[in-house]
């Protein structure tokens, strides 16, 4: 199909998207909060804030890491008091994980920070700009949901 100039194109749009979205989230990630936690431990922290508590199987399938590596984030997180773990109410040999207010605040402070970062960006662009994003971001939530 190198012949008819779609799988250039796709090629194309491709690599400019793999490019864009790759620094994108290097910049996205490197915008902290000084002493922030690691992006595993704050991936955490997130996700038990909008999801609820959590065992160590759903947090390590949610965030595609093995349980050990999951193990190792939630101890992190339970020494420095953003997490605690305690038995499930049906099934006593579940273990679950549960945000803190501390690990609330860590949580909240890095996504506010994070926010303000990527509004700050788009204030500096132009309005029919920030429309083509708008009219993009549906297109690329697509592309990561397929």
């Amino acid at each position: 199909m190198r012949g008819n100039g779609v799988s250039e194109d796709v090629d194309e749009v491709g690599a400019e998207l793999r490019r864009a979205v790759v620094r994108l989230y290097s910049r996205f990630r490197s915008e902290r909060v000084e002493g922030e936690v690691s992006e595993a431990s704050l991936l955490v922290l997130v996700v038990l804030d909008k999801q609820g508590p959590m065992s160590l199987s759903e947090l390590s399938s949610f965030a595609k890491v093995t349980l050990g590596s999951m193990s190792q984030t939630v101890r992190r997180l339970e020494q420095q008091e953003y997490v605690t773990k305690s038995r499930g109410t049906q099934d006593r040999r579940k273990v679950l994980f549960t945000l803190t207010d501390q690990g609330r605040d860590v949580s909240t402070a890095s996504r506010r920070h994070r926010q303000n970062w990527l509004n700050g960006r788009l204030a500096e662009l132009t309005a029919e700009e920030r429309a083509d994003l708008l009219r993009i971001a549906p297109l690329l939530l697509r592309i990561a949901d397929s």
